[in-house]
């Protein structure tokens, strides 16, 4: 299955637009989005409509917990109708096969606004607790705004430069940078690789 990957919008319309017809020249099955897709009101209807159109599935991040988790009546306010009903469409991580996609360390209760603020990938032991808690082969976060890879030995070196080749019997805990920096990925979990995308 390809998964076409896009983190971190951040309502970013136009890079958004061209992430889009890049996973579509990729063929992609399925856009997943792996959170924080918008920052507030602003572009919040043509980022749904956008997303809406190409049939993207995919977890929420901090940026729309607000959104998806028990929304107040002055948030419901701020929005449109259907930007309510997407963003209620969101989960708080999402398998696919092996795939796991989470907003940030798989390990973390993603309804809990302070687990996106544990520390950073660099932290080998958070690293470690996502292999030792998460059974799944491969992991996807967003929310760092990088390029990240680690297996249970250690981290990868790799920085979104090239195609992550994954060993079939290895595991692997990937971050995708940021769609609003110009970034997105396909992950063809069949073949064993990640291609990053320079939008």
């Amino acid at each position: 299955m390809r998964l076409g990957m896009l983190a971190d919008i951040h309502g970013d319309i136009g890079n958004l637009s061209r992430a889009i017809d890049r996973l579509r020249q990729h063929d992609v099955d399925q856009v997943v989005l792996v959170g924080d897709v918008i920052d507030d009101t602003r572009n919040a209807d043509q980022t749904v409509d956008l997303l809406h159109a190409c049939g993207a599935v995919g977890v929420w991040g901090n940026h729309e917990l607000g959104l998806c988790v028990e929304p107040e009546d002055e948030v419901r306010e701020l929005y449109s109708d259907s930007v309510m009903r997407f963003f209620s469409t969101l989960k708080p991580r999402l398998e696919f096969g092996d795939v796991l996609v989470s907003h940030t360390f798989p390990s973390e209760d993603a309804m809990d606004v302070l687990s996106y603020y544990v520390g950073r990938p660099e932290d080998d032991e958070l690293v470690a607790k996502c292999f030792e808690t998460i059974p799944n082969r491969i992991m996807i976060s967003g929310h760092f705004h990088r390029w990240f890879a680690a297996t249970p030995m250690g981290r990868v070196d790799w920085k979104g430069e090239r195609t992550l080749r994954l060993k079939s019997n290895e595991r692997y805990f990937i971050i995708i940078d940021a769609v609003m920096h110009g970034f997105a990925a396909v992950l063809d979990d069949d073949q064993n690789v990640l291609t990053p995308i320079l939008l």
